[in-house]
């Protein structure tokens, strides 16, 4: 029966999962085909496969693609840095090039959508033992229909942070704790929020044994052991071990309070942007000061509804360990504000859909309010769709 019962969820993922994809592969070709956007926003030429796999190559994943082509050494005379992007996810796409000869710009799609649905299975089997099925399917199906879903099967690094983590805490649940820290080194090497990851697993450790936890806590060493390999791989490439943060300079990230950034963000909403923060080395062609409102409420009510969503948890039994993750992936961002972009706050609306623990949350919520719960399924994939004919066009959108 256990096995049966596995099979129909698998199945179930496994078809929300194809009929997303298969949506907004078909809003993608119609939107390259008829829809003028902007242009790429780095001088390398696209790939020339076909648009199936080339609609998903926008913005960071062109960084991605070179670091997979060209090491962290890119010949291009730029004052962004390619230290900033995070290994393991170019490392991966790679690998498989080595091994197959196929192109790196369809191995990473393929790669991203592997991940996105190992990531799905994990969480539904985490969610379901500690809230049920019904909120474990409606988690997934949020997850899949969020205005930002669509990165997980960009050449984004999204659904590989999102499987890392999820299998960390899905083996914290189950006392396996070298499987925690292997994907809490698989989230590390991935973003540069991982490493935090140490907090909430440690957390979850003390909770079950309290004074013996020292032991069980080793295993969680593999994740500041991956942190310390990155360092040391860029103290060698760089002579700065800490180049991934100086590198968000580049970009016009500069650290506040995270109030700070919620507040430039829906002041820049009411306030026209002043001419002197354009840098005339901004490379994405989207990014113009009449669009600043649009994107900095995108953003702004993206990073609100993150902290609210995060506290919320707790009203539902939500347990400190998932809390303080989902509050780490919102406020870190919000400390570090960009100058030189539309938005103070920007990707935000990218960064909150792989807190799964948001997810969770909104689950709940609609859990005894049916009509809640079908209008934000008919609303999420709406604006996804939206979204993403902003990602795929050039037009930027996180």
């Amino acid at each position: 029966m256990y096995k049966r019962h596995n099979l129909k969820q698998i199945l179930w993922i496994l078809s929300a999962w194809a009929i997303s994809r298969l949506a907004l592969l078909f809003i993608g070709w119609g939107a390259n085909l008829r829809i003028p956007g902007g242009n790429p926003s780095q001088p390398w030429p696209m790939p020339n496969e076909p648009l199936l796999f080339t609609m998903w190559d926008r913005y960071d994943s062109q960084w991605y693609l070179a670091i997979v082509q060209h090491g962290y050494n890119i010949p291009i005379n730029t004052h962004y840095s390619p230290q900033a992007f995070f290994p393991l996810y170019p490392m991966l796409i790679g690998l498989v090039e080595r091994l197959t000869g196929i192109p790196p710009v369809i191995i990473g799609v393929i790669l991203s959508n592997l991940f996105f649905i190992v990531g799905l299975l994990f969480l539904n089997q985490l969610v379901e033992q500690r809230f049920g099925s019904e909120v474990a399917h409606t988690t997934v199906l949020f997850l899949i229909l969020f205005p930002t879903a669509f990165f997980f099967s960009a050449i984004y690094t999204e659904s590989l942070f999102l499987m890392g983590t999820v299998i960390a805490f899905w083996a914290a649940d189950r006392n396996r704790w070298w499987l925690a820290g292997i994907g809490g080194a698989i989230a590390t090497l991935t973003r540069n929020l991982g490493i935090m990851l140490i907090i909430p697993l440690i957390l979850l450790v003390w909770e079950q044994y309290g004074k013996r936890a020292w032991r069980k806590c080793i295993p969680l060493l593999l994740i500041p052991g991956a942190f310390a390999l990155w360092a040391l791989f860029l103290w060698w490439n760089t002579k700065d071990p800490l180049r991934f943060v100086h590198a968000e300079s580049g970009w016009g990230r500069v650290l506040q309070p995270p109030w700070m950034g919620i507040a430039m963000a829906f002041y820049r909403i009411v306030t026209p942007a002043p001419p002197f923060i354009w840098s005339k080395n901004i490379y994405i062609s989207a990014w113009k000061p009449q669009f600043a409102p649009f994107y900095s409420l995108i953003d702004g009510v993206s990073a609100l509804a993150g902290i609210f969503l995060s506290f919320l948890g707790r009203r539902y039994g939500m347990p400190w360990s998932w809390i303080i993750f989902a509050l780490i992936c919102v406020l870190i961002p919000m400390s570090a504000p960009t100058l030189h972009s539309m938005t103070p706050l920007a990707s935000m609306s990218r960064y909150i859909v792989v807190i799964f623990p948001i997810m969770v949350t909104l689950a709940q919520m609609v859990k005894d309010r049916p009509n809640l719960k079908i209008a934000l399924m008919i609303a999420l994939p709406m604006i996804q769709a939206f979204f993403f004919i902003l990602f795929t066009t050039w037009n930027w959108i996180a």
